[in-house]
Order: C-alpha cells, then sequence, then structure tokens
C-alpha cells in the first residue's frame, strides 16, 4: 500500500472519502452534502456511507463516510466506520484516492491518523497466492490523506507490514509452513534487521532436553524446531523482556483427536508464533529502546506408532513431570519448555506467552476479548493500557492458585488438563507453573486470532494479525524501564 500525507489538494482523485458527522454539515461539500441529507436520507449514522459521482475533467467517485456523534465517537467506534467504506476500494486497480482527515473530541489527531492507515491496511490485504485466477497486476491504489498534521507515518505503515505479515503466516497452509518452513520464514523476516536468530533442530532439542516441546512433535514427519531471535536495543540496561509465542504449524489433537471440522483451520494453531515473530521485526525496524527476547517453540501434533498417548508421563526442560490427560492439550506443553528456558537460559526478567491456546476461551469471551492469566498486576495494567486506542480487546481473568489444585496427578507432577471447569485459567496457570517464579502474563487469542467471517474489524476471513499492535505498544511503554 503505498500512502502519504498531503497538506493541500493538487490534483484530481478517483476517488474522495469524505467524513461527515450525525448532526452536523459538512465543509468539503456542503451544497452536495445538503442536498443529499435532504432528498436522501443520509445523515451521517455511524458505519453508513453514501456514494455520489462528481463531474468535472475526470469522474471522481465521492463516498460520504458516516462517523457518527463527533463527541463520543472511540477509536474503536471510528475504525469499524472506516472500514465499512474503505471496503469499496479495489486496491489491485491503479487508482489515486484521497482521505479528508477530521477531527475528534476522544481521540487524538495521532490515532485518528493511525485509525486511517491501519484500517486501509486491514481492507486491502488479501491472501490469493494460491488462486490460479487471481489478478495479476503490478498496479496499487495511491492513497493520500489530507491532514495539517506533518506526523511522520512510517510507523503506521510498519505495524501494518507486521500485521500482514502475520496474516499472511497463517493463513499458509499447514503443508507449506512446517515447523522448518518456519524457521526459514523466521530467518527471512529478520535478515536485514538488528537482530540475531538461531533455529535449533529436532537433535538440538533432545540434547538440550526441551522433552516436552520433543514429546509433542516427534509422531510428525516434519520436526519440530526450536527458535531463539535476539534484540538489543538498550545497551544501557540489562533487563529483558522474552515473549513466547506457540507454533503449533498444525494440531490433529493427536490420539485425543480432534473433529474433522475442528481439524479444518488448525494450520492457525501457530498464530502466537507468527505475532511474536511479527511484533520483534517491528520493533526492530522502530529502534525502540528494549531489550527482548522472541521464543518460538514450533512443531506438529501428529499420530504415528510414535506419538505421545493420553495416559503417557512425560518430562520437560525444568524437570518437572507430566502426566498426559489428553493429548490435544499439546500447546501448554510446548510452551511449558519455551517459558522454562527464557526463564532459565536467557533469564529474561519478564516473560509474556501468546497462544491460540483453549477452545474454553472462546466459551467465555466469544470472538471479541483475548483472555490474560498472570503473576503481576503491574503487567496486566501495562498490556491493557497497551490495547487503549487499538482494536486489540483484551480480558483478564483470575489466576487463582485454587485452581491448580485441578491440575494434581497422583503419579506425576502435574496433569496437562484440569477437567472442564475453568479450562483456560487452568491452561494459564499450567504454563505459569514453568516460568520459575518470574513476572509473567499468558495471552490466549485463541478466539481472536482467526476469522470465520468477516467482521467489523478486519473485513476477510483467515488469520487477523491479533494482539500485534498490542504487544508493540506494551514494548514502547517499557523503553527506558
Amino acid at each position: 500500500m503505498k500512502v502519504d500525507l498531503v497538506n493541500k489538494l493538487e490534483n484530481i482523485y478517483d476517488i474522495e472519502f469524505i467524513p461527515c458527522f450525525l448532526g452536523e454539515g459538512n465543509n468539503i461539500y456542503p451544497d452536495l452534502f445538503k442536498t443529499i441529507k435532504n432528498n436522501k436520507g443520509f445523515s451521517g449514522k455511524k458505519g453508513t456511507s453514501y456514494e455520489v459521482t462528481k463531474n468535472n475533467e475526470a469522474l471522481t467517485k465521492l463516498v460520504f463516510l458516516g462517523l457518527g456523534d463527533k463527541s463520543s465517537l472511540t477509536y474503536e467506534d471510528m475504525f469499524k466506520a472506516l472500514v465499512s467504506s474503505f471496503r469499496c476500494i479495489k486496491f489491485n486497480q491503479k487508482q489515486s484516492i484521497l482521505v479528508h482527515g477530521f477531527k475528534l473530541d476522544l481521540v487524538d489527531d495521532k490515532d485518528i491518523l493511525k485509525g486511517i492507515v491501519l484500517s486501509l491496511n486491514a481492507c486491502e490485504y488479501s491472501f490469493t497466492k494460491y488462486l490460479s485466477d487471481k489478478e495479476d497486476s503490478k498496479e496499487v491504489a495511491s492513497i493520500h490523506i489530507l491532514s495539517e498534521a506533518s506526523e511522520d507515518i512510517t510507523e503506521y505503515v510498519n505495524i501494518g507490514y507486521a500485521l500482514n505479515l502475520t496474516r499472511d503466516l497463517v493463513n499458509e497452509p499447514a503443508n507449506v509452513l512446517t515447523p522448518d518452513e518456519f524457521g526459514k520464514r523466521c530467518i527471512s523476516a529478520v535478515c536485514d534487521l538488528n537482530m540475531d536468530i538461531e533455529v535449533y533442530d529436532e537433535n538440538w532439542i533432545q540434547e538440550n532436553n526441551l522433552k516436552a516441546l520433543y514429546e509433542v512433535g516427534k509422531a510428525s514427519t516434519n520436526k519440530p524446531r526450536f527458535i531463539v531471535i535476539k534484540y538489543f536495543g538498550n545497551k544501557e540496561s540489562e533487563k529483558t523482556i522474552s515473549f513466547v509465542g506457540k507454533g503449533l504449524t498444525y494440531d490433529s489433537g493427536g490420539y485425543s483427536i480432534k473433529s474433522s471440522d475442528g481439524m479444518s483451520t488448525m494450520k492457525c494453531d501457530m498464530a502466537g508464533a507468527a505475532s511474536v515473530l511479527s511484533f520483534m521485526t517491528l520493533i526492530a525496524k522502530q529502534n525502540l529502546k528494549i531489550n527482548a527476547y522472541g521464543v518460538i517453540p514450533t512443531c506438529e501434533n501428529m499420530i504415528n506408532g510414535n506419538g505421545f498417548k493420553p495416559g503417557d508421563i512425560i518430562s520437560s526442560l525444568s524437570g518437572k513431570t507430566i502426566e498426559i490427560m489428553s493429548t490435544d492439550a499439546e500447546g501448554r506443553l510446548v510452551l511449558a519448555d519455551g517459558v522454562y528456558y527464557a526463564a532459565k537460559n536467557l533469564n529474561a526478567d519478564m516473560i509474556i506467552d501468546v497462544a491460540t491456546l483453549t477452545g474454553a476461551c472462546g466459551i467465555a469471551l466469544g470472538t471479541k476479548y483475548a483472555a490474560v492469566i498472570d503473576n503481576n498486576e503491574g503487567i496486566f495494567n501495562e498490556l491493557n493500557k497497551s490495547s487503549k486506542n487499538t482494536v486489540e480487546s483484551i480480558w483478564r481473568l483470575p489466576g487463582d492458585k485454587e485452581y491448580l489444585s485441578m491440575l494434581k496427578s497422583n503419579v506425576a507432577d502435574l496433569k496437562n488438563i484440569g477437567g472442564r471447569y475453568g479450562g483456560t485459567i487452568t491452561a494459564g496457570l499450567f504454563i505459569g507453573e514453568f516460568v520459575d517464579n518470574k513476572p509473567w502474563a499468558h495471552i490466549d487469542i485463541a478466539y481472536v486470532a482467526w476469522n470465520d467471517t468477516k467482521s467489523s474489524i478486519f473485513p476477510h476471513k483467515g488469520g487477523t494479525g491479533a494482539v500485534v499492535e498490542l504487544l508493540y505498544n506494551f514494548c514502547k511503554s517499557m523503553q527506558g524501564k
């Protein structure tokens, strides 16, 4: 997407988007707006739009964009309204598009610009690489935002790139994006950035006792990988944060096999890993003054005679033993080794893990909110602040230690599931048992990382790019701390 700011009208545009507010006139095309309002009933109601063609030297399509009540409009309201109109653009055609800037009472000018750029980015996105009849046009729309601001929008464009990298990875089919291929994609993504990366193979994983990760991945012919990305942007500090992403490039459920319907989208079970990789590239591009690790345990959970089974007792990098009650509760196993490696081997001062972890999360919170379980209220408060003026929504669930009794095993240190009730909480607490008492938060993105249908925030099926912007904002807030 080509997008820039302009402070005056210099061209004739193919499409102009004109913001309109409920109960107000319009100072851009006042007479035309008044006519439309009187004759067509368009009033600027939030999420509505009206199109008309203006005749001059060329034909320009004017889109009057309804934003609603100016005094109460939030960032998310604005974003949804923008998406509802920007969906009409054919981004694969050479078009000159102008978006008129505007001001709001509750959203500052910088966030308005960010919202315009990211809503355009959401509407422009497509995943068509495997379509034989896709439009193969090299022409792209040229988008201009009319604004008095002198803001550098490079940061917002980079956020869009990071979101699209996540979406692309999540949308890749599992026969293409194996653990080995995921490692190669990580190397490619960071190769031109100020970052170091190591991709460890199954032999290293065995030799270094990442036993839980190996058990989950050993049945597949596509063997597991363990990926460590390092970014040191603050040479004056020794403090580090580790972000650990669940990287199940495919999850059949193992011997606790999923239904056929449940398997159809399981290529997205590496969305946590994709988000960690993508936002790590973003903090490097933006040169944030922070030291961060991206830790990605990645594998496939498949079935063969060598696969782990319900009733097995396995070990882990920490040395803790785990009774396997369900092989479909595999994400917490690979994360157990991931967070322990972050805590002990990398000696991280803080750990945040991100995972498409539990179906129970969707039952509890639906498809809008990601769940957070933590052992440190300060981390949650900072995450919550970082979600403001984004379209990311999180909700804190109780990390009550009483729930740990549900994970008690008679034959091992822990069971890998805690029963029917509180499934998102017990899954998070299971991971928390491996963080070596470090400040930690777990983000369950199981029902926000993938759209089964188009949504008002992201108008496409497939990977959404969940929590990339939130984690980036979190890292911005942690600079110098």
